[in-house]
């Protein structure tokens, strides 16, 4: 389960990093000046950073699972939504919801970590966690750019909406129903170099 976690992990990066090209790309796409440009991606802002502390009590109360799935099926629902938007309100209202999702899952990548970091090898495993999510950091805009410049802008939005849709499946597998920590992990077998 921590290998196929730290997939999730990477999805929820790539998502997070993409988001902030995502904004300003569509704006211009559709058209917005930079000051209403600014303006939604303040919205999405906002949202984000008023679920920082209701996702956290949501995360201890029921459970790592009850916040990382439906983190990237709101992430993923917010790319689709802008994928498909020709407007400046439904774009606004897309970026917002771009924003809960984000700020849903406040602190879930360094939560897991932890969850997931064998007592033995704490700092070489979380070095790791740390590298998948930057990993994952690098593959947003990589993929967002590579299937823009394939296919256009709305398919290579929508592309990482699938990104999160496929992150929520690994992530609704794998992480427990239930508050608490995901997992005890017992100790792996360190070898002196």
């Amino acid at each position: 389960p921590r290998c196929v976690a730290g997939f999730g992990v990477v999805a929820v990066s790539a998502a997070r990093a993409a988001r902030n090209a995502v904004i300003p790309l569509w704006a211009t796409h559709l058209g917005l000046d930079a000051a209403t440009a600014s303006l939604v991606f303040g919205l999405a802002g906002a949202a984000d950073l008023l679920l920082f502390y209701p996702s956290g009590r949501l995360m201890d109360r029921f459970g790592r699972r009850a916040v990382a799935v439906p983190c990237l099926t709101l992430l993923g629902a917010g790319f689709l939504a802008i994928s498909l938007t020709r407007e400046p309100t439904a774009f606004a209202a897309a970026a917002v919801l771009l924003g809960i999702g984000n700020g849903f899952g406040a602190g879930i990548v360094m939560t897991l970590g932890a969850d997931h970091s064998p007592p033995n090898a704490r700092a070489p495993f979380l070095g790791l966690w740390r590298s998948m999510s930057d990993a994952g950091m690098l593959a947003g805009p990589l993929l967002l750019s590579g299937a823009t410049a394939a296919a256009g802008l709305a398919v290579g939005v929508g592309s990482l909406a699938v990104v999160c849709g496929v992150g929520a499946v690994v992530f609704a597998a794998v992480l427990p129903r239930g508050p608490g920590a995901v997992a005890d992990p017992p100790p792996v077998v360190v070898r002196p170099r």
